[in-house]
C-alpha cells in the first residue's frame, strides 16, 4: 500500500499548516500528471509510423532500462528512521529513596534529684565519655539527708548494744531463779523425809508453795530472756534499715552531680546556672554521632527482595566476602560525598496500617586519614539500595521500547527492513531498559534498534536507518551517561528526522 508522505508528516507534525498542505497537494499534482503523461494511452499512440515504438517509449527509460519514477516511490515508502545498538551490559534492581539519618544512641539526659544548677561544666558539641560530669547540683540538702541518716544508724547500734546487755543480765537472773528454785525443792523433799509429826502440815504447806514460786520466777525470767533476743532480732533489722537509708541518701547525694551514660557528643544543651530543676527538666540531649544508621519503610511487595539481599548478606559475612548487598548513600548535606551502608534488620512484621515494613540500615563512617566528613545524625540521606543484578542483560534507550496492551516490543533494523521483535520488560534505570526477547536468539548485541521514528511503524516496513546521534559514541552508551532527555530535545530529534524526510520527498519529486 502506498502511503502518502502528505499524511505521514501530518500524523507526525500533528496537523500541517495550510502553506505546507498546499506545497503537497502541487508535488503530488506533479507527480500524478507525469504518471499520467508517461503511461501507455491506446493501442497505436505509443507507436511511431512505422509501427515501431517511438520517441516517447524510449524516453520512458533510462539507458539501463530502470523506470525513474519507481525508484522515487521506493524511496517514499522508505521511513525515516534512527537506531541504538543493542548493547549488553550489567543492569540492577534498585530501589531509591531519601530519609533522615538518625543516631543509633540518642538520649534526652534528665537530673536524677531536685535542685539548683550550681555549674554546667559542657557545651553543645563537647565530646564526652562514658560518667564523666556534665553539671552540678547544690548538694546541701542532699548531705544533711545523709548525715540524718547516719545518725540513725548509731542509735541502731547503740540499742542493739542495750539489747545486748539485756539478754546478759536475763541470763544472770535465769541463773539466779534456778538456784532458788533448786533449793526450796531440796528444803522441802528433806522437810518430807524427815517424817510426820516433825513439822505441821502448815509448815510443809508453805515450802510447796515457796517451790511452785521460785519455778514461776524462773519462768518469768526465761521468758524476759526470750524478749530480749526478740528485741535484738528487730534491732538487727532496725540497724540495717539504717544502712539502707545511708546507701539511699548516698546515692541522691551522688545525683548532685549529673553524669553522662555513655560516651557521646552533647547536641543540645537546655540549662544554665542557677536554674531550679527536677526530675522531668530536659538538661542535655547526647549524641553517639559514630554510630548512625537510617531506618527506610518499604511497601511490603518489597519483603522478598530484602529477604533474599539479606540471606545474601549473612552468607557474605559467613566467608568473609563482605555485606552482599550494595547501598550508596549520598548527604544532601555533603554533596559529591557518597558513603556505603549495610543492613542492620530488617522488621519481621508489616505495619497493618500503612502496609509497609521497616528497614534498619547502618552507615559506615570514614576511617581515620578519610578526607570525607562524617555524617551527621539529623542529614537528609539518599539511599539507593541494589536488590537484585543481572550482569549480561541486552539493553537499549527506553524509547526504543514500546508497549501493545499488556505486551511489549522493539523494532530492529534489519536489512533496510523493521522487524518487530516480541521482549519481556527487565531492569530499567533513567535512560535505559532491559529487553528479554520472547524467542531465545531473536536479539544479539549489536542489533540496530530503532529508538526514533517506531511509533508508525509495521513489522516489514521499509525503512531508511541513520544513526541516533545519541548512540554515537560507544562509550558513552555502555557507560550509561547522563543524556538530554527532556521534551524539547526529543521533538528536536523528531523535526530533524521529518525535515530528512521532507527533503527526500521533494528530491524524488523533482527527479520525477
Amino acid at each position: 500500500m502506498l502511503r502518502s508522505p502528505l499524511a505521514k508528516t501530518a500524523r507526525l507534525n500533528g496537523g500541517a499548516t495550510p502553506l505546507r498542505v498546499l506545497l503537497w497537494v502541487l508535488l503530488w499534482g506533479g507527480l500524478l500528471g507525469a504518471a499520467v503523461s508517461c503511461g501507455p494511452r491506446g493501442g497505436d499512440s505509443s507507436k511511431n509510423s512505422d509501427g515501431e515504438g517511438g520517441g516517447n517509449a524510449s524516453s520512458a527509460e533510462s539507458p539501463d532500462g530502470a523506470k525513474p519514477f519507481a525508484g522515487g516511490l521506493e524511496s517514499a515508502r522508505a521511513s525515516k528512521v534512527l537506531t541504538a545498538p543493542l548493547i549488553q551490559r550489567e543492569m540492577v534492581r534498585a530501589i531509591s529513596t531519601t530519609v533522615n539519618a538518625a543516631s543509633e544512641r540518642e538520649i534526652q539526659v534528665f537530673p536524677r534529684t531536685n535542685g539548683i544548677v550550681t555549674d554546667v561544666l559542657v557545651e553543645e558539641g563537647d565530646r564526652v565519655e562514658k560518667d564523666a560530669p556534665l553539671m552540678l547540683l547544690d548538694p546541701r540538702e542532699l548531705e544533711a539527708a545523709l548525715a540524718e541518716a547516719q545518725i540513725a544508724l548509731r542509735e541502731a547500734k547503740d540499742g542493739l548494744a542495750t539489747l545486748s546487755l539485756a539478754i546478759t543480765e536475763a541470763d544472770a537472773q535465769i541463773g539466779r531463779a534456778e538456784l532458788t528454785y533448786d533449793q526450796s525443792v531440796r528444803e522441802l523433799e528433806r522437810k518430807e523425809g524427815a517424817g510426820e509429826g516433825i513439822l505441821s502440815r502448815n509448815e510443809l504447806d508453805v515450802l510447796r508453795l515457796t517451790v511452785l514460786t521460785n519455778k514461776a520466777d524462773l519462768a518469768a525470767q526465761k521468758i524476759a530472756k526470750q524478749r530480749a533476743e526478740t528485741a535484738l532480732t528487730s534491732q538487727d533489722i532496725a540497724i540495717e534499715k539504717a544502712e539502707l537509708s545511708i546507701t539511699r541518701a548516698e546515692l541522691n547525694r551522688s545525683y548532685a552531680t549529673v553524669t553522662a551514660p555513655f560516651g557521646g557528643v552533647i547536641s543540645q544543651r537546655t540549662v544554665r546556672e542557677g536554674d531550679l530543676v527536677s526530675g522531668t527538666t530536659t538538661a542535655f540531649t547526647l549524641t553517639d554521632p559514630d554510630n548512625v544508621r537510617a531506618v527506610v519503610s518499604r511497601p511490603q511487595r518489597e519483603l522478598r527482595f530484602f529477604r533474599a539481599a539479606e540471606m545474601r548478606a549473612a552468607k557474605a559475612s559467613e566467608g568473609g566476602g563482605g555485606s552482599g548487598l550494595d547501598i550508596e548513600i549520598s548527604p544532601e548535606a555533603l554533596p559529591g560525598f557518597s558513603y556505603t551502608g549495610k543492613i542492620l534488620f530488617v522488621s519481621p512484621t508489616i505495619d497493618a496500617a500503612s502496609g509497609q515494613f521497616r528497614v534498619t540500615l547502618g552507615v559506615n563512617q570514614p576511617e581515620e586519614g578519610d578526607d570525607r566528613p562524617p555524617v551527621l545524625p539529623g542529614m537528609l540521606l539518599r539511599v539507593r539500595i541494589v536488590t537484585e543484578r543481572h550482569t549480561e542483560a541486552l539493553v537499549v534507550p527506553k524509547r526504543a521500547l514500546l508497549r501493545e496492551g499488556e505486551s511489549y516490543f522493539v523494532f530492529v533494523a534489519n536489512d533496510k527492513v523493521a522487524e518487530k521483535v516480541r521482549v519481556t520488560e527487565g531492569f530499567a534505570d533513567d535512560d535505559f531498559v532491559e529487553v528479554i526477547p520472547a524467542d531465545a536468539g531473536a536479539l544479539t548485541e549489536g542489533a540496530d534498534v530503532i529508538v526514533v521514528g517506531n511509533r508508525d511503524l509495521e513489522d516489514g516496513d521499509a525503512v531508511d536507518a541513520s544513526v541516533w546521534p545519541a548512540a554515537q559514541s560507544k562509550e558513552t552508551v555502555e557507560e550509561g551517561a547522563e543524556e538530554d532527555t527532556d521534551e524539547s530535545s526529543e521533538e528536536s530529534t523528531e523535526e530533524n528526522a521529518e525535515e530528512a524526510d521532507d527533503e527526500a520527498s521533494t528530491e524524488d519529486a523533482k527527479d520525477a
